[in-house]
């Protein structure tokens, strides 16, 4: 039997389609991994903010001690 072009191109696109959803699901699983250390971050920062708020609480009881 002896294939067109056509069926060819029919077969390679199909290649192409496979590979490309293929690189679809793996980005979205990257995807998904960043946005989980997002909300990580998200989380230490705000633990950071509270730290500095508390912090600075501090400094400005030590300087009405002081002075």
């Amino acid at each position: 039997m002896f294939f067109g072009i056509e069926s060819g191109l029919i077969v390679l696109f199909g290649i192409v389609i496979i590979f490309l959803l293929v690189l679809i699901y793996l980005m979205q699983r990257r995807i998904g991994q960043l946005l989980t250390e997002v909300d990580e971050l998200g989380s230490t920062m705000n633990v950071t903010c509270t730290e500095l708020e508390e912090l600075t609480k501090n400094v400005e009881e030590f300087k009405k001690l002081k002075f």
